[in-house]
């Protein structure tokens, strides 16, 4: 009988756990990059010079970590095909959702993005044949339901254009396909070392363009330092970490699984605009965050109860 790869010796409760642990982390920290991405790019960086210092500094983090974790690199020449996936994301993902978000409202991101979990576990299932367990239908769809319940309750369109939702509509696309696409990888090689090798392609083919961009159109208008110096703390927060959580968690739980944690993205940035923004909200908002808390954990807790009863069927 099959099972999840990370279930071995130490036990099916913490494969679990460290598959739900380590998405909610990467979401967690999606959600809050999203609103210091569209908090720089408001203060005048351009979307060029943005996406290079967060890509590049991402690529040198990873670097740097693989040397200190002594994970070995792989051969660009004989894992292409994982390396080509960065192009998908990072690489172009990042570079159409910072233009969106350049472009259009937080709150039509959060609520375009609300559709990436069901769109990721849906394409795992049509092109890699990933379960999607009946059991795990009810709780989907009340994830969904409070995450729309978040965004529209905050909502405010201003700023938003029709051609920014599409950027980012896109972004989420190349995302989902990305996430299905690397799960075929992470059970045969260290999340870390995928990461890597998925951003140094992406850079590869961004970075001449975006360079080009950024000479002809200069780098913005933002002058403050401090300003600047998020991007970089950005690129390693929601470049580095995200992926290298994400990736490890599919190591643990399906696709299909993983991908629902990604409702903690609007949520995420939901609180933090309120607690840390100090942005008026309401008790709707407050009341889908909880749902989709609430499901979340029922998820888990499925998750968790599945691969327990496989674990006893298999020894």
């Amino acid at each position: 009988m099959t099972s999840h790869p990370g279930t071995g010796a130490a036990g099916p409760s913490r494969s679990a756990t460290v598959g739900v642990v380590t998405a909610a982390g990467a979401a967690v920290l999606w959600g809050s990059g999203n609103i210091a991405t569209h908090v720089v790019l408001e203060r005048g960086v351009s979307v060029a010079a943005f996406t290079l210092i967060e890509i590049g500094t991402s690529v040198v983090f990873l670097a740097v970590m693989c040397r200190i974790l002594r994970t070995g690199w792989l051969s660009p020449r004989e894992h292409w095909r994982i390396g080509l996936l960065g192009v998908l994301e990072p690489g172009l993902t990042y570079l159409v959702m910072n233009w969106g978000l350049a472009h259009t409202s937080v709150t039509h991101a959060s609520l375009i993005g609300a559709t990436e979990p069901l769109m990721i576990a849906l394409l795992a299932w049509v092109l890699i044949r990933s379960p999607l367990p009946v059991r795990l239908f009810l709780p989907m769809g009340t994830a969904l339901i409070g995450t729309v319940i978040v965004v529209t309750a905050n909502a405010d369109s201003s700023g938003a254009t029709w051609l920014g939702d599409a950027a980012v509509a896109l972004g989420f696309v190349f995302a989902s396909l990305y996430a299905v696409g690397s799960s075929r990888f992470v059970a045969d090689h260290a999340p870390l070392a995928v990461t890597f090798l998925q951003q140094l392609f992406a850079y590869a083919v961004i970075a001449p363009p975006l360079l080009i961009v950024t000479a002809v159109g200069g780098v913005g208008t933002a002058d403050a330092g401090t300003t600047w110096l998020a991007v970089p703390v950005i690129g390693i927060a929601t470049s580095s970490l995200t992926f290298w959580l994400y990736l490890t968690s599919l190591r643990h739980v399906s696709p299909g699984t993983t991908a629902q944690f990604l409702a903690l993205i609007p949520v995420t940035g939901f609180l933090g605009a309120v607690f840390i923004l100090g942005e008026e909200t309401s008790t709707a908002a407050f009341i889908g965050a909880a749902i989709v808390l609430v499901s979340l954990v029922a998820i888990a807790r499925m998750e968790h109860r599945a691969e327990v009863e496989a674990y006893a069927e298999a020894i």
